[in-house]
C-alpha cells in the first residue's frame, strides 16, 4: 500500500477532490463560468463518496487480487440483488404511495384475482383501489368492448403476474414479485455476456451494471419494463445456448410473455421467433413453433373475443396516436434527457456505446443486435417516449439485455480507454441510486414532464445542475444546443477511446481520477461559452417535491 504506485493513485484522487471543491469557492470564477460552481453544493460529496470507494475498491485488489466477486456463484448473486432489491421496495411500500400507471396495474390485479375478470367497474366504484391510493383514482379506459363494457388500457400480463402474490400479501407481495424478476432479468443479461465473450471477469461487470439503475429502479415499481427484460434476455439466453426440446419450449413461452406484458414489444417476440428459425433443427425447432404459434393463436383469439377484431391494436382503436410521432428529440432524450435519460443516471452505459462497433463487427452477435433493435424501434415514433410519470430510463429498461452484451463486448475487447471508467462508472451509479431512494417521501426518483428533476434539484446549491444537461421531453431552443454539445462530447470521446486502444499516452489520460473531473468541468464550461449559463435556480415549491400520485 505504500508502493510508490498507491501514493500515484492517491495524489491522482486528493487532487480530483480538493482542487474542483476549492476552484468552486472561488466567486470571481464562478461569477465568470457559472459551471464551476456546481461541486459547491451536495454534488461535492458525491464526488468524495465516489473517490473513496475507488480508494477501498484499490485496498481490496492490492490485498485479494481478483476478489470474492470473481467467484461468486450465480445463486448467490440472485439472492444478493433480490434481497437488496426487496428492502429497498418494502421501504418504499411503506412510506410512499404508488404513482403514475402503477395503481391501474395493481386495480386490475385485484379483480383478476377476486372477480377473475378485466370488468374494473366494480373496483372503481367500490373504491377498491384506496388499499394503495388515498386520493381518487381516475380509471385509464382503452377503446370499448364489442359489447360496450369499457375495458383498461393497459395489457394484462403484469397484472397476471402480480395477482396471486397481492393475494397473499397486499401490496408487499408484488414488490417481492418484482424484487425476483428483477434479480432475475439482471443475471440473464450476466449470462448473455458471458455466452458472448466467455470472461468470467467481464460477465461479472455486465451482472453489476445491469443490477444497477435503471433496473434497480424498476425492481420495486409496478411496471412491465423488468419482466419485458427478463422475458427477452431469458428467452434469447435459451436460443443461444442450444437448447433441448424443453429448453425450446421454455423459450417459446419467454417471448410468448412479451406481447401480454405490452404490445411494443411485439416486435421484439417477432426477432425470436425469427433466431429461433435460424438456429434451431428438428424437434426442437418444432417445439419452438408449437408453443410459440399456440400462444399467438390464443393472444389473437383473446383480442378476437374481447373486440371481436383479432388484433392487439384494439384495444387503441387501431394504432394509437401516441404512436405515429417521430421526433428527432427520442433518440438522444432516451439517453441524455436530465429527468429520463439513461447515461445521467447510470453512466456506466457509456461502455455500451463504445462497444456497440464491436458487437456490430461480431457475426455471433447478430440475434442480440436484433432483439436490442426490435425493443428501440418502437420507441423512436413513440410521443411519450420517456414513459410519463416514472423512474428514470424507463422504456430502455427491456433493452438491458443489448446494452449489457455491447458493454461486455467493450469490456472484453481492450482494458483501455474508457474500459477504465468502469470502476468510476459504477460507484456514481451506484452513489446516484442511494441519493434517490435515501428517503422515499421525497419522491427524489420520480419525475413528470417538463418539471425540475428532483434529484439534480437535491444535488445542487446556487447553480442548478440539471440545467447542464438537456431536457429533451419539451425541448427550449437552450435544451437543444445544450443537447448537441453533450451529443458532440460523446462523440469526442467515443473516438479518443477508439485512439486509447492503439496508443499507450493517450490511455494513461483515461486512468487519472483528476483528469476525468476536469474533462466534466471543460464541458460544463464550454456549455456556458457557447450555449450561455443557466437562469437563477427556482427552489422547487412544497408541491412539486411531494409530487402528485
Amino acid at each position: 500500500m505504500q508502493s510508490p504506485g498507491w501514493r500515484s493513485f492517491a495524489t491522482d484522487l486528493a487532487l480530483g477532490i480538493v482542487l474542483p471543491i476549492g476552484v468552486a469557492r472561488i466567486d470571481p470564477l464562478v461569477e465568470r463560468l457559472p459551471s464551476l460552481g456546481l461541486l459547491r453544493g451536495p454534488a461535492a460529496l458525491v464526488l468524495v463518496a465516489v473517490a473513496a470507494l475507488l480508494a477501498l475498491l484499490r485496498v481490496l485488489e492490492n490485498r485479494q487480487p481478483g476478489w470474492a466477486l470473481a467467484r461468486a456463484p450465480s445463486w448467490l448473486l440472485l439472492v444478493a440483488a433480490g434481497t437488496l432489491y426487496a428492502g429497498v421496495g418494502l421501504r418504499h411500500a411503506a412510506g410512499l404511495q404508488v404513482s403514475g400507471d402503477e395503481p391501474h396495474y395493481l386495480v386490475m390485479a385485484q379483480s383478476l384475482w377476486r372477480d377473475h375478470d378485466l370488468d374494473l367497474r366494480d373496483e372503481y366504484d367500490g373504491e377498491e383501489w384506496a388499499e394503495f391510493v388515498p386520493g381518487p383514482l381516475r380509471p385509464h379506459w382503452g377503446a370499448p368492448r364489442a359489447d360496450g363494457r369499457p375495458f383498461p388500457a393497459h395489457s394484462p400480463g403484469l397484472p397476471l403476474l402480480l395477482a396471486p402474490a397481492y393475494a397473499a400479501l397486499g401490496r408487499e407481495g408484488g414488490v417481492l414479485v418484482m424484487a425476483l424478476v428483477a434479480a432475475a432479468a439482471a443475471l440473464v443479461c450476466g449470462h448473455l455476456a458471458l455466452q458472448l465473450t466467455g470472461d468470467e471477469a467481464v460477465s461479472r461487470a455486465a451482472w453489476l451494471a445491469a443490477a444497477g439503475p435503471p433496473l434497480f429502479f424498476y425492481s420495486f415499481h409496478f411496471y412491465t419494463e423488468a419482466p419485458s427484460a427478463l422475458a427477452a434476455g431469458g428467452s434469447l439466453a435459451l436460443l443461444l445456448g442450444a437448447p433441448g426440446a424443453a429448453l425450446a419450449a421454455l423459450a417459446a413461452v419467454c417471448a410468448a410473455a412479451l406481447p401480454w406484458l405490452h404490445v411494443k414489444m411485439i416486435p421484439a417476440a417477432a426477432a425470436l421467433g425469427l433466431i429461433a428459425l435460424v438456429r434451431l433443427r428438428g424437434r426442437t425447432l418444432a417445439v419452438f413453433l408449437a408453443v410459440a404459434g399456440g400462444a399467438a393463436a390464443s393472444f389473437l383469439l383473446y383480442y378476437s373475443s374481447l373486440f371481436g377484431v383479432a388484433s392487439p391494436l384494439a384495444l387503441y382503436g387501431g394504432v394509437p396516436a401516441d404512436a405515429r410521432v417521430l421526433s428527432w428529440r427520442s433518440l438522444p432524450g432516451l439517453f441524455l434527457d436530465r429527468s429520463f435519460g439513461l447515461l445521467p443516471i447510470a453512466p456506466v452505459f457509456l461502455l455500451a456505446l463504445a462497444g456497440l462497433p464491436g458487437v456490430l463487427r461480431r457475426r455471433e452477435a447478430w440475434p442480440h443486435a436484433l432483439v436490442g433493435l426490435a425493443v428501440l424501434a418502437p420507441l423512436l415514433s413513440w410521443r411519450v417516449w420517456w414513459g410519463g410519470q416514472c423512474p428514470p430510463a424507463r422504456l430502455l429498461v427491456p433493452m438491458l439485455p443489448f446494452l449489457v452484451v455491447a458493454l461486455a463486448a467493450r469490456l472484453a475487447g481492450s482494458r483501455a480507454g474508457l474500459a477504465r471508467w468502469c470502476p468510476g462508472l459504477l460507484l456514481t451509479g451506484a452513489v446516484l441510486s442511494v441519493v434517490a431512494v435515501a428517503e422515499p417521501t421525497a419522491r427524489v426518483l420520480l419525475n413528470r414532464g417538463n418539471r425540475p428533476t428532483r434529484l439534480w434539484a437535491a444535488l445542487s446549491d446556487a447553480v442548478p445542475i440539471g440545467d447542464y444537461l438537456p431536457m429533451l421531453t419539451h425541448a427550449s431552443e437552450r435544451d437543444a444546443r445544450v443537447a448537441l454539445v453533450w451529443l458532440v462530447a460523446l462523440g469526442l470521446l467515443l473516438a479518443l477511446d477508439g485512439l486509447a486502444q492503439a496508443r499507450p499516452r493517450l490511455d494513461r489520460a483515461f486512468s487519472s481520477f483528476a483528469a476525468v473531473v476536469a474533462a466534466g468541468l471543460l464541458l460544463g464550461a464550454v456549455i456556458d461559452l457557447t450555449v450561455g449559463p443557466p437562469a437563477v435556480a427556482t427552489p422547487l415549491s412544497a408541491p412539486e417535491l411531494i409530487g402528485d400520485p
